[in-house]
């Protein structure tokens, strides 16, 4: 079931992250920037939201009537300009590590919190091993040590969970001199979302 879930949401972010990858705009002689190649016809967007409520939500809720699928998360415009900011600023002061994109991880509160409901964090990459290598981008947080800080991998900082426990090592956004660049509280809204100005 938590494959399934992980899945559903997979789609949704494809489109998030086909945005970072792409190069950032420039305005054009007037002055405007030109749509990037992601944008899709507004009437499109309806039908792969309306796909996914009557093709993937019924899966996600059908062996728990009191489970409500997760349809949207909003992230303030303004939050996520400092998050960039921020991430932009650590990467620069870690031996001007270039951030390669924004990876979105499909992930789950507690079931003390929020519902237990289903969400995502945040967490930019960067190219792993030598520059032209084949190995994937890895997501980073900072290390400093001696006044000396360092983007490291995020799977050289934490603990892998265990059954017993999903917590990882690193619980606060500064510990041990590692400085987490993960971003999540982000405002849910709960199906079905009952906006008729909205996508339905």
């Amino acid at each position: 079931m938590k494959t399934i879930k992980l899945l559903a949401l997979l789609f949704v972010s494809v489109i998030i992250l086909e945005g970072c990858n792409e190069k950032p705009a420039h305005p054009t002689e007037g002055g405007s920037i030109p749509p990037p190649k992601i944008i899709i016809d507004v009437q499109e967007a309806e039908d792969m939201y309306h796909r996914y409520g009557k093709d993937i939500v019924p899966i996600l809720e059908k062996n728990n009537p009191n489970l409500k699928a997760t349809r949207s998360l909003s992230i303030d415009y303004n939050t996520l300009k400092d998050y960039l900011a921020f991430i932009e600023q650590e990467a620069e002061e870690a031996n001007k590590t270039e951030i390669t994109g924004l990876r979105i991880y499909f992930a789950k509160y507690d079931d003390s919190q929020n519902d237990g409901r289903a969400t995502v964090f945040l967490n930019p990459i960067m190219e792993a091993g030598a520059r032209g290598d084949l190995i994937d981008d890895v997501s980073f947080a900072i290390k400093t040590e001696n006044g000396k800080s360092t983007a490291v991998p995020v799977g050289k900082l934490i603990k892998k969970p265990t059954t017993g426990s999903n917590r990882a090592d690193l619980t606060m956004p500064i510990q041990n001199g590692v400085q987490s660049l993960a971003a999540n509280d982000f405002p849910w809204s709960p199906p079905p979302n009952s906006d008729p100005d909205d996508y339905q």
